[in-house]
C-alpha cells in the first residue's frame, strides 16, 4: 500500500509539472496583415515573423497580404491581430476620416520607424517660387503631379492643402493650374518636358525619380515651415524630419525641413500585453538584424521608437520602453 502511494504521488507530480510546462509553452497565434505578395512590406513581415518565432517559439505569426489603407481597418475591427500601418492613415482610421467611414478606436501600436518616407515638393527653379505660402497667396497657376489617386503622397498633398489652406483641387484648377494624378516616372518625365512645374511625392530619400527629373531641368525642393510641420503632426499624424542636402547634390544647398510617414507595427487592443511585451523586446533587442530583412528598417531606433506615435502604445510595449528607461 505504501509503495502504491509513493508511485501515485510521483505520477501526480509528473502530471502537474507537465501541465505547468504546457501552460508555460502555450502557443499564441497571431495574424499579420502586410502588403502585396513580393512587395517590401510583405518581405519585412515574413522576416520579422521568422525572427519572433526564433526568439519566442510560443508566438506564431501568419503573414497575410494587405495594403496601406486596408490594414488599419482589418486590425481596427479585430479581423486580424496585427499589421503594418502608415502614421497618417492610422490617425484617419481612429478618427473615422477619409478614406475610412467608421472609427477604429481599438488600434494600438508597438513602435514606429520601420522604414520612413519623406514628403518632397519639387519645383522648377525657373518658376521663382520658394515657398508653398507664395503659391497660395498668389493663387499661382501651378501644374503639379501628385501620384496616382489614393497613394500616400497624393493623400498627403490633398489633405494638407484642404486642411491647412482650405484649398481644393478645384480651387487649383480655378487658378489656371492642374493636378495630374500620374505615377512617379510620369512626374519626372513631365517635369523635364515642362508639362508640369511642380511635383509632390512621398518616398525615402534619395529618390531616383527626383534625380532623374533634375537631369533635364533645374529643380529645387520647397521646405515646410515650423507651423506647417506642427499642423501636419497634430492633424495628419506625420512626424517632422530633415532631408540631408547630401541626398540631392545640385538640388539642395542646405538640409530641408519636411514631414515624414513612419511605418508602425499595429496591434488590436485585445492582444495580451505579455505577447506585445515579448514582441517589442525582440524587435528592440534585435534591431541590428532588421536591415538584413529590408534596408529601410535601419530607420528603427529602439530609444525613440515610441515617440510621436499616431495611436496609443499597447500597454505591453509601453512597459518595455519604460523598463529600458527610453520612456518615462
Amino acid at each position: 500500500m505504501r509503495k502504491f502511494m509513493v508511485l501515485f504521488l510521483i505520477l501526480a507530480l509528473v502530471l502537474l509539472c507537465g501541465q505547468d510546462g504546457a501552460m508555460a509553452q502555450k502557443k499564441v497565434k497571431l495574424s499579420f496583415t502586410s502588403g502585396g505578395v513580393g512587395g517590401e512590406w510583405y518581405v519585412m513581415s515574413a522576416g520579422v515573423a521568422d525572427m519572433i518565432k526564433e526568439k519566442a517559439p510560443w508566438i506564431e505569426i501568419t503573414v497575410l497580404p494587405g495594403g496601406g489603407t486596408l490594414n488599419n481597418a482589418r486590425v481596427g475591427k479585430g479581423e486580424v491581430e496585427s499589421g503594418w500601418g502608415l502614421n497618417p492613415f492610422v490617425v484617419s482610421a481612429i478618427k473615422g476620416e477619409d478614406p475610412y467611414k467608421e472609427k477604429y478606436a481599438d488600434l494600438r501600436v508597438l513602435g514606429g520607424s520601420f522604414g520612413d518616407t519623406y514628403l518632397h515638393l519639387m519645383a522648377g527653379e525657373d518658376k521663382g517660387i520658394t515657398s508653398i505660402d507664395k503659391i497660395v497667396e498668389k493663387k499661382y497657376p501651378m501644374k503639379i503631379g501628385v501620384g496616382r489617386a489614393g497613394v500616400s503622397g497624393e493623400w498627403a498633398f490633398r489633405k494638407f492643402m484642404e486642411k491647412y489652406y482650405k484649398v481644393s483641387y478645384a480651387d487649383i484648377k480655378s487658378w489656371g493650374g492642374a493636378v495630374a494624378l500620374t505615377g512617379y516616372p510620369e512626374i519626372a518625365t513631365n517635369l523635364q518636358d515642362r508639362h508640369l512645374d511642380f511635383g509632390f511625392i512621398n518616398i525615402a530619400p534619395p529618390a531616383s525619380v527626383i534625380q532623374e527629373a533634375a537631369l533635364g531641368r533645374k529643380l529645387i525642393l520647397l521646405p515646410f515651415s515650423k507651423a506647417q510641420l506642427e499642423f501636419m503632426k497634430r492633424e495628419m499624424g506625420l512626424s517632422s524630419g530633415t532631408i540631408k542636402k547630401e541626398s540631392y547634390p545640385g538640388v539642395l544647398k542646405e538640409d530641408l525641413p519636411t514631414a515624414f510617414m513612419g511605418t508602425v507595427f499595429m496591434v488590436h487592443q485585445k492582444v495580451d500585453p505579455e505577447v506585445t511585451y515579448a514582441i517589442t523586446k525582440i524587435l528592440c533587442e534585435n534591431a541590428s538584424r532588421l536591415p538584413t530583412i529590408a534596408k529601410c528598417m535601419a530607420d528603427f531606433k529602439p530609444e525613440i521608437a515610441w515617440r510621436d506615435m499616431p495611436a496609443e502604445l499597447h500597454p505591453g510595449a509601453a512597459r518595455y520602453y519604460k523598463e529600458k528607461g527610453y520612456m518615462r
